[in-house]
């Protein structure tokens, strides 16, 4: 299970949640395709692969809505069913996957599946069968830092496994944590997918008007309030190299979204502190020459929880941070003063 670190009882220490203001960069209705449940985003050909709710097929269309072709889909058909790519090459119950190769999530019935699909073939690579779910998995997604997959099940089922997210190991199918979205957020139709920057989950819902931002560890970090025409959302992708992020909603229509928060809030360094190695993963050098011997200094997840202290020492200070969750880090002071960030690996 993933440890958790406890809140410090000192409100300064925090860091304010700071919604995105998202925009509408382009949208289009997609010609061949009715109400989607999922979409994804190929990146390096800038296609859009969408799926309808009970669909037979996965249609793939340009970034200006000009219809490419359509896929079989693998599986029963499905309404609790969502589609993405591979970020990076990935070990899925034993089985090499390529980056760029097709998910597919079929939470229909019982348990989710996870299939593994040749992007170009449109043949099963692999199949995991999850522990997770209740007929109900809506999305999901690979993290690329933990290197576990993260499924959302809706509102439907009711009581404990209500709008719920689980990590689940790769090669096992297990599941190795849960938490709730509740009460900030509902989740119907919904879906999520990962900053491979942040490490952050971003989940939509139908009936929601924002999207939700949860740490892997299930604090909420932000709510982003959707554009001015944008609703019932029911499937996100990001496109990573633009900071934009691609959304269908239950009507059929794709949406690209920009300014959106895909990489770690700027946190401005107040503090002339210097850490090395950067990116690191075991131990971190921390020089501050212009504080005073002694003065102490706190390590805090993006969440702006505390989770590691350290005092300024004249010859700098050596910490051990091997048993911090890959991510990104920040320095901060007892005041509440911002330091630089760092990359656990």
């Amino acid at each position: 299970m993933i440890t958790r670190y406890p809140l410090l009882a000192i409100a300064a220490l925090c860091l304010s949640p700071v919604s995105a203001q998202l925009t509408i960069l382009t949208q289009f209705n997609p010609s061949n395709t009715g109400g989607t449940c999922g979409i994804a985003y190929n990146s390096p050909d800038g296609e859009i692969m969408v799926i309808g709710c009970s669909a037979s097929v996965i249609d793939r269309y340009a970034e200006d809505g000009t219809f490419l072709s359509s896929a079989d889909v693998i599986g029963e058909g499905a309404n609790d069913v969502d589609i993405d790519m591979t970020p990076v090459d990935l070990t899925m119950n034993g089985t090499f996957v390529a980056q760029g190769q097709l998910l597919l999530v079929n939470g229909e019935t019982g348990v989710a599946e996870i299939y593994a699909i040749d992007e170009v073939t449109n043949q099963v690579i692999d199949t995991l069968v999850t522990g997770f779910g209740v007929s109900h998995v809506v999305g999901g997604s690979y993290h690329p830092q933990r290197g576990t997959f993260f499924l959302v099940q809706d509102k439907v089922p009711g009581g404990f496994p209500a709008n719920r997210i689980a990590e689940v190991d790769a090669a096992t199918g297990d599941t190795l944590q849960t938490f709730s979205t509740m009460p900030a957020f509902q989740v119907d139709y919904g879906d999520l997918d990962i900053s491979p920057i942040s490490g952050n989950l971003f989940v939509v819902s139908s009936d929601e008007s924002t999207i939700a931002e949860f740490t892997p560890d299930g604090d909420l970090v932000a709510e982003h309030p959707l554009p001015s025409g944008v609703s019932n959302l029911s499937g996100i992708a990001l496109d990573n190299d633009l900071e934009g992020a691609w959304v269908c909603n239950t009507s059929g229509v794709v949406f690209k979204l920009g300014n959106f928060p895909v990489a770690v809030p700027t946190i401005s360094n107040d503090l002339q502190v210097d850490l090395a190695p950067n990116p690191v993963q075991d131990r971190l050098t921390v020089r501050a020459s212009d504080l005073p011997i002694g003065t102490p200094l706190l390590v805090v997840d993006m969440a702006g929880r505390s989770v590691l202290s350290v005092l300024v020492r004249a010859t700098g200070t050596v910490v051990d941070v091997s048993g911090l969750n890959p991510g990104v880090y920040a320095i901060r002071s007892a005041d509440g003063s911002a330091g630089p960030r760092f990359v656990k690996e």
